[in-house]
């Protein structure tokens, strides 16, 4: 098949590539045209679908695209997978950024899982690519399948609400986009096979060491058979997700103080609990890494409640809060 354009597609796949451009602007809130957009291109399925789709569309919004490669070094086919990409986009005339990074070392020298790891090296390059070509997002191809992986991970970890609904479409301070957030991964196989555009497949995938490929073909399968339309509900939770968030980290600004070792004025004690806990939580946040608990929140409140002045609650990442006659004072542990 001649290279594709929005021209020479059938109505169908036109249609579904300028679906993702109106998710990107409805769902994302982001207008892409003019952008210079760098790819995190691995030649799996779901990266080559990406590529191709803001290939087809870039005439058409003004795009420049880099395309972006990380060997991790972790199977001995990750050479080839990048010398694929780099000819795949020679083909395509997309600039290609190619490195190499030793993850297994760098897990044994910070002490880290190898999931971990790579997923530090690879946003890492992946910024660095970012600034060198000047693009505004880094494009990554999270679909809708890993959307409920991710929400049925987080509900595993007791992650509270609107955080359950999954990961986010746009992290603005990280320049990340996912425009196929709301795309099923069999969508993205039917795009490629009807292109009669090949794929490399990670075998990794399958190792069931980690906890994302267990959700993936051992969880996740259940609950499709016991409702096929899952990904449409987890669709839906995620934008109630979103649109809670964005009212909550509001609501927040209003009464949260603008020193970042705040100290909530005992006003705040009148509040719904459900606006108070997010106050405690964002407060520990603006201190550093270390996530609160929702058991160490309820326990910080109900203790701020009955004016336990002088208790002290240890967050992860050396932070305390502690009760005051004035409310609750934080800061980081002294060393």
């Amino acid at each position: 098949m001649e290279c594709p354009n929005l021209q020479n597609l059938p109505p169908r796949w036109a249609h579904f590539c300028l679906g993702i451009e109106h998710f990107v602007r409805r769902d994302l809130r982001t207008d892409p045209t003019g952008s210079t957009l760098l790819v995190a291109y691995s030649t799996g399925l779901d990266s080559t679908a990406l590529l191709y789709i803001f290939h087809i569309l870039a005439p058409r919004l003004d795009l420049r695209l880099t395309a972006a490669n990380l060997n991790h070094m972790l199977r001995p086919e990750a050479v080839h997978e990048q010398d694929l990409a780099r000819t795949t986009c020679a083909d395509l005339h997309i600039p290609f950024v190619g490195e190499a990074a030793d993850v297994a070392t760098f897990a044994r020298q910070h002490k880290t899982g190898i999931e971990e790891a790579a997923r530090s090296l690879r946003y890492d390059f992946l910024e660095r690519a970012r600034k060198k070509v000047g693009a505004t997002h880094i494009l990554t191809a999270h679909h809708a399948d890993d959307l409920a992986e991710d929400v049925l991970m987080r509900l595993v970890r007791g992650t509270g609400w609107p955080g359950l609904a999954g990961m986010q479409g746009c992290l603005h301070e990280r320049k990340i986009l996912r425009p196929l957030l709301g795309t099923p991964k069999n969508t993205l196989r039917k795009f490629l096979e009807y292109l009669e555009i090949p794929w490399e497949e990670d075998h990794s995938n399958q190792d069931m060491r980690f906890l994302r490929n267990r959700v993936r073909s051992e969880i996740l399968p259940l609950f499709l058979r016991e409702n096929p339309a899952f990904l449409d509900a987890i669709n839906q939770l995620w934008k109630m997700g979103r649109a809670d968030q964005s009212y909550w980290e509001n609501k927040v600004e209003e009464y949260a103080g603008r020193d970042k070792t705040v100290l909530i004025p005992s006003t705040l004690r009148t509040l719904d609990p459900a606006l108070r806990y997010r106050i405690i939580k964002h407060t520990v946040e603006t201190l550093g890494p270390g996530q609160a608990l929702a058991e160490t929140i309820f326990t910080l409140d109900d203790l701020w409640q009955k004016k336990a002045t002088g208790k002290a609650i240890q967050f992860p990442g050396d932070k305390v809060a502690t009760i005051t006659r004035e409310g609750i004072r934080f800061g980081k542990k002294a060393r």
